[in-house]
C-alpha cells in the first residue's frame, strides 16, 4: 500500500517535472524510501540525483542529497556516517537560507544526539528546529516533537513527554509519514522495556507496564508489514525477545533471538550487544543449555564494550550478575552486581541530565520574554 507522503511527493515531482525544484522533491522520495527500507529504490535515486548535480551544480541540490544519503546511512545501520551527511546539509541548508531543510536536520541531529545521550546537543538541535519550522512543517515538526517526547519519557517524566508524543502523532499523520509513526510505536516500546527493567532492579514489577510494552512491540510488526516498512525488521522480533525474556517465555524467546539476532546487530542494535548476548544465554540456561550460556555470558562480557550509554550497560551487567549466580561463579556474579549498581547510578544522573537540558523547551522554563512566542507556536500546533 502507497502511503500518503509518498503520493505526494510523486504528485509534486510530476508537476514540477522539467523544473529545477524537482529535484528537491526527488531527494526527499529518495529519503523516504530509505526510511522504509526501499534502499535499491533509494540508491537510484540518488545516484541519479548526484549526476544531475554534477552537471548543474547547486549547493542546496546537494544538502538535498546530503540529508537523503545521511538518512539512507541511518536506516541501515545507524553509523556515524548519517551524522557527518546531514550536518553537511545542515550547514548547506543554513548558508543557502533554507528554512525548511535547515529545520530538518535540526531535528535529524536532535535524533542522533538522542541516540547518544548528548542532552546539550538534542536540546540546541530540536529547539532550532522549532524555531525555523514553519506551523504546517510536519516532516521537521514530527521528528522534532518525538525526539523531545523521547527524552523526557527516557528521563522518568512521562507527564512532560505526553503532550510532546501527541504533537509529533498529530504531524505524521496529517503528513501521512508512516516511517514517523512506526518510529513513535518502537521507541515507546523501548522505552517501557527499559522502564521495566529499572524497576525490576528495585524489585518492583508492574504487569501492566509489561502488557502495554508486549501490546506495542506487536502493533509495530503488524502496522510496519501492512504499510511495507521494511528497514531494521529484524530489530522488532528481538524487542519481543527481550520482552518475553522478561515475563519468563524463555523457549519463546530464544526461537527469536536464533532467528532474528545477528540481523539485529547489524541493523542497528551493535551498542546494546551485551544485554542481548546475556539474555539469549539466560534463555538458553532456562532452557537446559548450561554450556551455551556460560559461553554466551562470556561472549556479552567481551563485547561491554560497545556500550556507550549507563541505559545499556545497567541491563548487560545485572543479567550477566544473574546468570553467573545461576552457573555458581559468585566472584563474577558480584563483580557485574557492583557494575550494574554503578551504571543504574550513572543512568539516573544521565536521566537529570536530560531534564536540565530539557526544560527550557517548556514554557514553564523558558525566559519570560520567549514564553509567549512559544506558547502561540505550541497552540498553533496542537492537535
Amino acid at each position: 500500500m502507497s502511503s500518503r507522503l509518498l503520493q505526494r511527493f510523486n504528485a509534486e515531482i510530476g508537476r514540477l517535472a522539467g523544473m529545477p525544484e524537482a529535484a528537491a522533491w526527488r531527494a526527499q522520495r529518495a529519503a523516504y524510501h530509505a526510511r522504509v527500507g526501499a534502499f535499491e529504490r533509494a540508491d537510484a535515486e540518488i545516484a541519479a540525483l548526484r549526476s544531475h548535480c554534477d552537471s548543474r551544480p547547486s549547493m542546496a541540490l546537494s544538502a538535498w542529497i546530503n540529508l537523503a544519503e545521511g538518512l539512507r546511512s541511518h536506516a541501515t545501520d545507524l553509523g556515524p556516517l548519517a551524522r557527518d551527511k546531514i550536518r553537511r546539509a545542515h550547514a548547506m541548508g543554513k548558508a543557502v537560507g533554507a528554512r525548511p531543510l535547515q529545520a530538518r536536520c535540526a531535528a535529524r541531529l536532535a535524533h542522533i544526539a538522542y541516540l547518544h545521550k548528548e542532552a546539550a546537543a538534542l536540546a540546541e538541535h530540536a529547539g532550532e528546529a522549532l524555531r525555523l519550522a514553519e506551523p504546517e512543517d510536519h516532516a521537521a515538526r514530527s521528528r522534532a516533537n518525538l525526539v523531545v517526547a523521547q527524552a523526557f519519557d527516557e528521563a522518568g517524566r512521562p507527564d512532560l513527554a505526553k503532550p510532546w508524543y501527541e504533537r509529533a502523532h498529530h504531524h505524521a499523520t496529517t503528513e501521512g509519514d508512516d516511517a514517523t509513526l512506526s518510529a513513535l510505536m518502537w521507541n515507546m516500546a523501548m522505552l517501557r522495556l527499559r522502564d521495566l527493567r529499572q524497576r525490576a532492579r528495585l524489585g518492583q514489577t508492574d504487569t501492566v507496564v509489561h502488557h502495554r510494552a508486549r501490546l506495542s512491540a506487536e502493533s509495530i510488526a503488524r502496522f510496519d508489514e501492512g504499510l511495507g516498512v521494511t528497514s531494521m525488521r529484524a530489530l522488532h522480533p528481538v524487542l519481543r525477545a527481550q520482552l518475553l525474556t522478561e515475563s519468563g517465555s524463555h523457549a519463546q524467546a530464544l526461537a527469536l533471538f536464533s532467528s532474528h539476532l545477528d540481523d539485529a546487530l547489524k541493523q542497528g542494535m551493535a551498542t546494546i550487544t551485551a544485554a542481548l548476548l546475556a539474555d539469549q544465554a539466560w534463555c538458553q540456561l532456562h532452557r537446559g543449555g548450561r554450556g551455551a550460556a556460560l559461553t554466551g555470558a562470556r561472549a556479552a562480557e567481551a563485547t561491554l564494550g560497545l556500550s556507550i550509554v549507563p541505559g545499556d550497560r545497567a541491563p548487560a551487567h545485572g543479567r550477566l550478575a544473574q546468570l553467573f549466580a545461576a552457573l555458581a561463579l559468585p566472584q563474577d556474579a558480584a563483580r557485574h552486581q557492583r557494575l550494574a549498581e554503578s551504571a543504574w547510578r550513572d543512568y539516573a544522573d544521565l536521566q537529570a541530565r536530560l531534564l536540565s537540558a530539557l526544560m527550557p523547551l517548556t514554557p514553564q522554563g523558558m525566559p519570560q520574554a520567549m514564553t509567549q512566542a512559544v506558547t502561540q507556536a505550541v497552540t498553533r500546533e496542537t492537535p
